[in-house]
């Protein structure tokens, strides 16, 4: 059976330059706790304790949000994204738990999951449930995948979490690798999609059908770069019209689509660039800007961000890399 895992509040974030009222999430929180998604996560775009003059500063801080959320929540579980060199335990992850925060997804970079480690061993210790999340989880080969995931089962995951934070896969990648997890760890695969090229709706299929038990997505697939799997298409088309909750999905659809009619994702050239090139989505807005102030092609800083090999949380070196090409 596959349980769908809203991100709305919080992917959706980053396309709201993590704008997002508090007010909004009472709202949206009320009508997704009827909608039979198990879980709606709550926060800015980069997860707990990253409002910052780098990653975006947030209209509301993290324990005003995930307050608004946890008051409007009955049905469905209250999650949050944390990411450790954000996240700290004392300052983060502690107050999220006090708060109520029942899902707790510890995120890394997809070579990186010894990073998780004091994290998840801590949240495995208070009685929440544990995600383990490779990000950018298109950057490694299948067997340095599968070593990753390993790890972080050993730290308490209950469920991997393989992200494709630049929207680079196709529905045979996401096949391999959800296959390969599920059935050499046995553990609960999740799979988050992005849509650079247009491929999320599909990519989602394709992990459920390859073993994932957990969905990834959002309303009108709000979300970073080219946005998220759109959550009403996803289950539509799983469910069709026999899901209990479409209706009330359909309607999650309409809300964000009325509340947010300017800041709605879309596949446009540049997000295609960056999937083609496999850099992180959220970096397009910086990617225009900084193309625009160097005159340079955004192909090509795309391209070259690629090269380099640029992972979320790097933001300085777009700047770096436009001036080395604007002088090369």
């Amino acid at each position: 059976m596959t349980i769908y895992y809203d991100v709305t509040l919080r992917d959706g974030n980053h396309a709201l330059g993590h704008q997002l009222a508090e007010s909004f999430v009472r709202k949206y929180c009320a009508m997704a706790d009827t909608s039979g998604v198990w879980a709606v996560e709550v926060g800015h775009g980069n997860g707990l304790g990253t409002s910052s003059f780098l990653a975006g500063k947030s209209a509301c801080s993290d324990e005003s949000l995930l307050t608004a959320a946890r008051e409007s929540l009955r049905e469905a579980k209250l999650a949050v994204h944390a990411i450790p060199g954000f996240a700290t335990i004392n300052r983060d992850l502690h107050p999220a738990v006090e708060l109520g925060v029942e899902v707790f997804r510890v995120a890394t970079h997809v070579s990186e999951a010894s990073m998780a480690q004091t994290h998840m061993e801590y949240l495995a210790a208070q009685s929440v449930t544990v995600h383990g999340v490779l990000m950018m989880s298109h950057m490694i080969d299948l067997p340095g995948l599968l070593v990753q995931a390993e790890l972080m089962k050993a730290y308490g995951a209950s469920a991997i979490i393989l992200m494709d934070s630049a929207g680079h896969f196709e529905p045979k990648d996401v096949r391999e690798r959800v296959e390969m997890v599920h059935q050499e760890l046995g553990i609960e695969v999740g799979f988050h999609a992005h849509n650079n090229l247009g491929l999320a709706v599909a990519n989602a299929h394709a992990a459920s059908n390859a073993g994932a038990s957990i969905v990834d997505g959002a309303a009108m697939g709000l979300g970073a770069g080219a946005g998220n799997a759109q959550l009403e298409s996803v289950v539509a088309t799983d469910h069709s019209d026999s899901h209990p909750g479409l209706r009330q999905v359909l309607g999650l659809s309409r809300l964000v689509e009325n509340e947010f009619p300017d800041n709605l994702p879309r596949t446009t050239a540049s997000t295609l660039e960056s999937g083609l090139a496999g850099v992180f989505s959220g970096y397009a807005p910086q990617v225009m800007a900084v193309s625009a102030e160097f005159g340079l092609d955004p192909g090509d800083l795309w391209r070259a961000l690629g090269e380099h090999k640029i992972v979320a949380a790097q933001e300085s070196m777009i700047r770096e890399i436009a001036i080395a090409l604007r002088m090369g």
